[in-house]
């Protein structure tokens, strides 16, 4: 047996990239890096090369070595990845007398793996692309502040820094071994610890391969997961025109296999006696077969097409476990289902069949493409000017796509959100429920959605999700702002909902839900979506008194009693900026604040105009101003769209 200091060996950074052979296992998360970490990684080198530095440790890198002599990456591979991209940037630029061969491996990830091999290609995909133009700039500010000959930082970097590569033994529990890392706060996520142990439970090969392709698209919230799959395998899951339910994972895999025993028929498969010794895996065959059935993935599949979600992956798998148990399993468990990741390792537990596993990926595909196709997107972040999408994706000639209205009509052009009535309806409820809880986590609106849409998934229309999503407003605000039953019990129908018996007026100032103001400006824009074209949802998380609650003594206006200040009628959301910038301001000037009627809220617009129609904002127009916003609020919403 080996002493344990032979598991730890520091080597220097030709020898990292050189020597040995290193797998990115299917487990571990896509390549990532952006500008922050390149820059840093490439500053943090130049400072230790203008300090002279003899010993520069760079980080350091856990590996598992395999019975073939392979070293299987378990921490670091964001950082050995992009050390690769630099290597081949350098001997690009700086390092002509030194051929550039790549010494890290993708397994089953071909979008990646091939990437690395073919780095000239404009085909790459986008972050490879991006990280490559990054380190140019980077690398060049870097030699420039150090003011040494153009090469000495690259020699530098392959001679001086060093890397520390632990190897952990032979008979480590990875799982645990994961564990441990995400407790002490390492590189792996909660969600790649738990691929890691759902991957586990599979047979090794096509569908470990398979799994590991969709849980790698679903994960990736910044993009549609349908972008995600090789182009291979996209109209074997989403059939055709890519507008169909997603195929059972049993069903993908048997295709598959079909795929590839045709297309190997044609084709005369080449032995492999290094690595094979003759013999051809399912894996191997499957790689061989894209060579012939997959074409590279279009550039813009990874440059275009990203947006904000509202929720991010691990919160995503929390609703995706609730749906999973209740409607898959029929386990009654899933009402304990914290809507919380930081839960998600306990919720999950450990005790996973192989057909729990399927049946979960089975799910977890089914949602995300309902959530890419129904739920909306933001292209930008908690923005005051937010503008919401609601797109499908449609399948062009060849492999490309486009965008259209998740409800819209036939023609190619119509991703254009004001023009098309039916979907800018659901934009205006889903961004409603979203601006009230912008939170990723206890999202209840989002699993009451995920739920039926999952429940319903083989006919959704237009109509009943509006009536379904209209239910759900008023079934939030009677239910549970009103009369406080338990939010999951209102979701599931097991509560009995009077919508007629409410009594609580919002006398509350700032207490006032936002919700509360929401479904409000919901309800006005329905009645008046004529008049306010424009008006749409946006982050407001302030409460504003209208008439101020503290007038500067230069205006001369009286002080209200509180029971006025915080009436209904004197309340409306505004940004925080926003109402850092009014709050004691007289009702008239608040109004010249916005003359061009660029209003952040319907009740507000309405309150504004009276203002200016009288003149006048004080006690006897609040009250009246009060009743007939509570009158409205506490009026279903069906009964508004029949007035």
């Amino acid at each position: 047996m080996r002493k344990n200091n032979n598991y730890v060996k520091p080597l220097k950074i030709n020898e990292l990239l050189d020597n040995d052979k290193y797998i990115i296992p299917i487990y571990q998360r896509n390549y990532a890096w952006e500008d922050k970490e390149i820059s840093l990684l490439i500053q943090d080198l130049g400072n230790a090369c203008q300090k002279s530095k003899e010993n520069y440790y760079i980080g350091s890198l856990v590996v598992y070595k395999r019975e073939n002599g392979d070293f299987e990456v378990i921490d670091g591979q964001q950082r050995l990845t992009t050390l690769t991209l630099i290597m081949y940037y350098l001997c690009k630029n700086y390092l002509h007398e030194t051929n550039f061969a790549r010494n890290v491996y993708f397994e089953h990830r071909k979008d990646s793996d091939l990437a690395l091999e073919y780095l000239e290609s404009d085909n790459i995909p986008f972050i490879f692309k991006n990280a490559l133009k990054l380190i140019k700039k980077h690398w060049e500010i870097a030699v420039k502040a150090t003011e040494r000959k153009e090469r000495d930082l690259a020699y530098f970097l392959l001679e001086k820094v060093e890397i520390i590569r632990t190897e952990v033994p032979k008979d480590t529990d990875l799982n645990h071994y994961f564990e441990i890392m995400n407790i002490r706060g390492e590189q792996l996520e909660k969600h790649e610890i738990l691929k890691a142990r759902l991957l586990e439970i599979l047979p090794e090969g096509i569908q470990r391969s398979v799994f590991a392709q969709i849980w790698d698209a679903c994960s990736d919230m910044s993009r549609y997961a349908l972008i995600g799959i090789e182009s291979g395998l996209r109209s074997n899951i989403f059939g055709k025109d890519w507008q169909g339910i997603p195929k059972l994972f049993n069903d993908i895999i048997q295709d598959y296999k079909i795929n590839v025993e045709n297309t190997n028929k044609k084709v005369k498969v080449q032995q492999d006696a290094d690595s094979t010794g003759g013999q051809l895996s399912i894996l191997d065959l499957i790689d061989k077969s894209n060579e012939q059935i997959v074409q590279p993935i279009k550039n813009n599949e990874f440059s275009e097409g990203s947006f904000n979600s509202v929720i991010d992956f691990p919160n995503f798998l929390m609703h995706v476990l609730r749906i999973y148990l209740e409607l898959r399993c029929d386990d009654s468990r899933f009402k304990d289902v914290s809507l919380d990741e930081r839960e998600l390792l306990n919720s999950f537990g450990k005790d996973w069949s192989k057909e729990n596993v399927i049946d979960f990926i089975d799910t977890l595909l089914s949602c995300r493409y309902l959530f890419d196709k129904y739920v909306i997107k933001s292209s930008t972040l908690r923005s005051e000017d937010e503008h919401w999408s609601l797109w499908k994706i449609v399948k062009g000639s060849s492999n490309n796509y486009y965008y259209k209205n998740t409800f819209g009509g036939d023609n190619n052009e119509s991703n254009d959100t004001e023009s098309n009535e039916k979907t800018k309806t659901a934009i205006m409820l889903l961004s409603m429920f979203h601006v009230s809880n912008p939170s990723r986590i206890y999202k209840n609106w989002l699993y009451a959605v995920l739920r039926a849409l999952y429940t319903h998934r083989e006919k959704i229309r237009f109509n009943s999700y509006i009536r379904f999503l209209e239910k759900l407003c008023d079934n939030f605000y009677f239910g549970n702002n009103c009369q406080e039953k338990d939010i999951t019990d209102i979701i599931l129908g097991e509560e009995k909902i009077n919508f007629y018996s409410n009594n609580k007026k919002w006398n509350d100032g700032v207490l006032v839900p936002n919700f509360v103001f929401n479904r409000l400006d919901y309800q006005l824009w329905k009645k008046y979506k004529e008049k306010y074209p424009k008006f749409r949802f946006t982050f407001r998380s302030s409460v504003e008194h209208h008439y101020p609650q503290h007038p500067s003594e230069e205006y001369g206006l009286e002080r209200l009693e509180k029971k006025i200040l915080d009436n209904f009628g004197n309340l409306y959301l505004l940004s925080q900026s926003k109402n850092s910038r009014l709050s004691n301001l007289t009702p008239e000037a608040k109004c010249s604040y916005y003359k061009n009627k660029n209003y952040d809220s319907l009740k507000q617009a309405l309150m504004m105009e009276k203002t200016k129609e009288l003149n006048n904002w004080k006690a006897e127009e609040i009250l009246k101003h009060g009743e007939e916003m509570w009158a409205l609020l506490n009026t279903p919403i069906p009964e508004i769209s029949k007035s």
